[in-house]
């Protein structure tokens, strides 16, 4: 079988002339015109291809059903169950009924081949042996059904007989060793950076161990993410998400063929095989000529069908995006651990039994040292009234007044609050805070949260009065 690549007359093919694909070529039929071979291929190649191209890039490649592998300690086989699976050239894999492999006929064949001898293991007492291999499966194409055919055009008076049909089937293949790694390092996959973003890989580095450009710019994203609060998160994911797939898509190519001269259309070239299984410690004894399958280590550990690519159909994974993994109700389930207590950085606090009201003066004490005078101004301040029949009212600051000595502040408004209910914000947070003489905000009550140095607490008092 040859690779896809792009022919001479600049059709691409797979398999040779067996299967034709040209996605973006189609028949132009117009009245009275003469169909030939090369017309046929030209139908049948367009419908193909189109369907192969679009499957390879937008599912690469996975099992659809079935396919399990299994050991059968009784025949000495491995088994291989029917199912389907779509490689990462669009093609459609299906094994129509189980397939079996006699393991002692297989060792017998390859045993002095170089790639087994090196990891076969001998017991010299007993002479069994222990080795371990994968099972791959990939497409194949074989032509069938002969019909009378002749042997050049136009000539009636010599035939043959030629294939008219190419049947798609599958070859299973047992290989030494186990089955190389295709998800376990980072890069190995498409959308490299989608994966980092969402942390499902860890990011690439340098000879010297840095991170990556790219991969940094990922990492800087996720920080800003992280600093966001809860409800602006989703919001911020889905920008850097559209971003940096952007970038990984261009990065996306087609596999190269021909010895790395030409491009395929395919992001792989043939024959492109598909992990199934992995079998570990399989051991052989001596049997007359051949080889049997030593019962005793047939156990379910042995095989390891978690190796394969899968795909899920798209239903199921609406499904699943509803779960809580993903919606966050985890966290109710099994909380966080909490994180590392925050230092306090020493801010001003608001005795909260300190507040009282007085027909149009409110007044509070602060404790932690003494205020920056020009920050004590209604700007840090916000008082509001609540009516039953007008709700809230915003009250208008007349005047505030700071006495150092006992830390006392005075408001007073230009009438008193009406309603009952008198809300007070002290600001440590926004553009224009309250802050001490060590230029440090408001950290809110006297007995809250820590607050750093940069962005201190609001203190809110709501204090009950008669209309």
């Amino acid at each position: 079988m040859s690779n896809t690549a792009l022919s001479e007359n600049g059709k691409t093919t797979a398999l040779g002339e067996m299967l034709p694909i040209d996605p973006f070529r189609s028949l132009y039929v117009h009245f009275g015109m003469l169909l030939g071979v090369e017309d046929f291929r030209t139908l049948d190649a367009y419908h193909r291809g189109k369907m192969w191209f679009h499957s390879s890039w937008l599912h690469r490649q996975g099992t659809i059903w079935g396919l399990g592998v299994a050991l059968d300690g009784e025949r000495s086989e491995v088994r291989v169950e029917p199912g389907a699976a779509l490689d990462e050239l669009g093609r459609e894999l299906l094994l129509h009924r189980a397939a079996c492999l006699s393991l002692g006929s297989w060792y017998q064949e390859h045993k002095d081949d170089p790639e087994l001898v090196e990891i076969v293991e001998v017991d010299e007492d007993t002479g069994a042996v222990t080795f371990s291999a994968h099972v791959v499966i990939q497409f194949r194409a074989c032509l069938e059904r002969q019909v009378p055919a002749m042997t050049e055009p136009c000539d009636g008076s010599s035939s043959t007989t030629a294939y008219s049909r190419v049947a798609e089937t599958v070859e299973l293949h047992l290989l030494p060793g186990p089955a190389p790694e295709w998800r376990s390092k980072p890069g190995q996959l498409p959308f490299h950076r989608l994966r980092l973003l969402f942390g499902l890989e860890e990011a690439l580095v340098d000879e010297e161990d840095a991170v990556i450009d790219s991969d940094q710019e990922v990492l800087d994203a996720r920080a800003e993410i992280d600093a966001l609060p809860p409800e602006q998160r989703p919001a911020a994911r889905l920008q850097w998400l559209r971003h940096f797939a952007a970038l990984d898509e261009m990065e996306q190519s087609p596999a190269l063929v021909d010895e790395g001269e030409r491009l395929s259309l395919f992001p792989a070239a043939d024959p492109n095989p598909i992990p199934l299984a992995n079998l570990s410690d399989i051991t052989l004894l001596p049997a007359g000529d051949g080889w049997e399958l030593d019962p005793e280590t047939v156990t379910p550990n042995r095989v390891d069908n978690g190796i394969r690519p899968v795909h899920i159909p798209t239903t199921t994974i609406q499904e699943l995006l509803c779960g809580p993994a993903t919606t966050g109700a985890m966290a109710a389930v099994a909380p966080a651990e909490p994180g590392p207590a925050v230092a306090d950085a020493g801010g001003p606090r608001v005795e909260p039994d300190s507040v009282e009201v007085d027909g149009e003066f409110i007044r509070f004490t602060v404790q932690g040292g003494p205020l920056m005078k020009a920050s004590v101004d209604s700007r840090a301040l916000s008082v509001s009234a609540f009516d039953n029949r007008d709700g809230w009212i915003t009250a208008e600051i007349k005047k505030v007044t700071y006495e150092e000595s006992d830390g006392r502040i005075e408001i007073e408004l230009r009438d008193a609050p009406g309603g009952n209910l008198v809300r007070l914000i002290v600001r440590g947070t926004g553009p224009q805070p309250m802050m001490g003489r060590n230029r440090i905000p408001l950290a809110g009550a006297v007995g809250g949260a820590a607050a750093d140095k940069m962005n201190g607490n609001d203190f809110v008092s709501m204090v009950r009065i008669r209309s």
